[in-house]
């Protein structure tokens, strides 16, 4: 017969057994749940870190292909979250694209719109050479938004690879740039141009150290595109400078980067930007064809971006070639423009740019590349 004191101590068993099993299941539920940054963010990747991760990636992954949209939604949002780290290492991001290689397989043969984004976002923020193929895929969609938005997870990889490292190859990269210089030298839709333009931008930030080649090539694309896009007829002239400026506020700012390098052809292909955003302003005034001063607010902005990218492009052609950058003066054109002053800023702009100019024999420019 058993006595008071057995039951009690067996109850007490039972109890702490319940316990102990229930603290065991939440760890192992925890463990799914989120992976620790000590495993983000390690340089290299043990068994045991390779298993959290497949074992996050298979929760998170069959939960976000459920019927319920909110459970979905969240496991979706989980699956990203660990690629957003500010310090999420090589190797992780590695991994962790190997332990998704079968679920964004999936959500490519789902084919619908919600699916692919999410492959979309997800090779993005990998910036692996698995996620380059897809986002080029991307790029090559009948689909409008589609192709918008893949040219955008190409400027994540860019920024994922200048803020923590190359996962994908130099190749990869310049394959990269050769589908936005495409895209950008015969697009004519303007949201794809806009986005591919700001991927360009992005790229154009990448460590000169590591990535000067690739670094210039995107500040040569996203310029000549812009460039382009200025001289045309193709649209008002509204959307072609707000295309050009996004160009040239990206170029300036690659340009004007403290210990980062650029070349001779990405200072060019800056330069020409800049002039051709005072050039329009220029040809107006000279056939007089420009708005009075109450109308111009978008010739006195382009001029303005415009000179602001040609002082640093100058500037950074010193630094090259070794000369004294205080040499180079910042002019004040858009401000003669704003103030109807349009004598003195034909003269003094048609100075800069005009037949015989330094500019133009500086850098190879034929005599009307910017006043005719």
């Amino acid at each position: 017969m058993r006595t008071k004191s057995t039951l009690l101590s067996n109850l007490t068993l039972m109890t702490l057994a319940g316990l102990l099993n229930l603290a065991l299941v939440t760890h192992a539920n925890a463990q799914m749940g989120t992976i620790p940054l000590s495993t983000v963010e390690s340089p290299s990747l043990n068994g045991s870190q390779q298993s959290q991760i497949a074992d996050f990636v298979a929760h998170w992954s069959q939960r976000a292909s459920g019927a319920d949209s909110q459970q979905t939604s969240r496991a979706k949002a989980k699956l990203v979250e660990p690629l957003i780290n500010s310090r999420v290492s090589i190797s992780f991001r590695r991994a962790y694209s190997d332990a998704l290689n079968a679920y964004i397989d999936q959500l490519q043969s789902n084919a619908d719109i919600g699916s692919t984004m999410l492959a979309l976002r997800l090779s993005g923020e990998l910036g692996t050479t698995r996620a380059t193929k897809m986002v080029l895929a991307g790029l090559n969609s009948d689909d409008l938004g589609t192709r918008v938005f893949a040219a955008g997870r190409i400027g994540r990889i860019f920024r994922t690879t200048a803020a923590n490292g190359p996962a994908l190859s130099a190749s990869d990269l310049n394959s990269l740039i050769t589908e936005l210089e495409s895209i950008a030298d015969s697009q004519t839709d303007e949201s794809v141009l806009s986005a591919a333009i700001q991927a360009l931008g992005v790229g154009s930030t990448l460590p000169s150290n590591d990535f000067l080649a690739q670094r210039s090539r995107c500040i040569i694309a996203m310029c000549n595109a812009a460039s382009a896009q200025l001289m045309s007829d193709d649209s008002d002239l509204e959307s072609r400078v707000r295309i050009a400026m996004l160009g040239a506020g990206a170029a300036t700012n690659s340009l004007f980067q403290n210990g980062e390098d650029s070349t001779e052809e990405a200072v060019k292909a800056s330069v020409e930007l800049g002039a051709n955003m005072i050039s329009v302003a220029l040809s107006e005034v000279i056939h007089q064809t420009i708005p009075g001063v109450d109308g111009r607010s978008i010739h006195v902005a382009s001029v303005r971006s415009g000179e602001s990218l040609l002082y640093f492009a100058l500037r950074k052609h010193a630094e090259l070639h070794r000369r004294p950058v205080d040499n180079v003066q910042q002019t004040a054109f858009a401000d003669l423009l704003q103030a109807g002053e349009d004598r003195d800023f034909r003269n003094q702009a048609a100075l800069l740019l005009g037949p015989g100019s330094p500019i133009n024999t500086t850098f190879g420019f034929a005599d009307d590349a910017f006043v005719n």
